[in-house]
């Protein structure tokens, strides 16, 4: 991803906060790798959608935890999970609604604590960006391409950084991803060993086969 310097958007991450987050990583600073502070940036969104999981287990009734799971992580339509659930879609709007009022409410003091803001408006899009990562974080996807695709998201890593962390290049990454190709063997040892996962679990998708 881009990361913003507009700093009337978004409060830099200053020197602790590059260190602590730079201590959770290898801890080194190296060209292979991302400088502190993209990690710090990273991070962020990556801590957020943590957050958002656990807003959504302990601020949301058990039938918006479901409607939610549903739309953002199966990525089901309002039809379809109406349908599934035998209720008009105008209820699931209204669940999902009432549901993400709880959310950003829940977390918007941390967003603005986290980004040095007091405008209400940045907070939609921070818990936007942790959906992303937290949905691909709880999919293992149907296919191969998806399952790369998906563990990439939920680290918060562009293509660029994932090829300078592992020299598999954009370009066959953009391929595996759309699923034009496959990851060869060494492609494969190299993705599962970047991500602390088996082989099994990106051919097959068995969630269970995760280092």
């Amino acid at each position: 991803m881009d990361y913003c310097n507009d700093d009337a958007l978004f409060n830099y991450p200053d020197e602790d906060e590059i260190t602590a987050a730079q201590k959770l990583c290898c801890g080194r600073c190296c060209t292979a790798c991302e400088s502190p502070a993209e990690y710090a940036w990273r991070k962020r969104d990556v801590d957020m959608s943590v957050l958002l999981e656990y807003a959504i287990k302990n601020e949301l009734s058990e039938a918006e935890q479901i409607t939610v799971r549903e739309r953002w992580f199966d990525s089901l339509s309002v039809a379809e999970i109406a349908t599934k659930r035998g209720i008009s879609t105008a209820s699931v709007s209204v669940t999902l609604k009432r549901a993400q009022d709880k959310l950003h409410h829940a977390l918007g003091y941390i967003v603005k604590y986290q980004q040095g803001l007091t405008d209400e408006t940045i907070v939609p899009m921070i818990i936007g960006r942790a959906r992303v990562i937290a949905a691909a974080r709880n999919s293992s996807g149907t296919s191969l391409s998806q399952r790369v695709r998906n563990l990439r998201l939920s680290q918060n890593l562009s293509r660029a950084a994932l090829e300078r962390a592992t020299s598999i290049s954009s370009g066959r990454i953009i391929a595996i991803e759309s699923g034009r190709t496959d990851p060869d063997i060494s492609e494969l040892e190299t993705l599962c060993e970047f991500f602390g996962v088996t082989a099994d679990y990106i051919i097959k998708g068995d969630k269970y086969d995760r280092k």
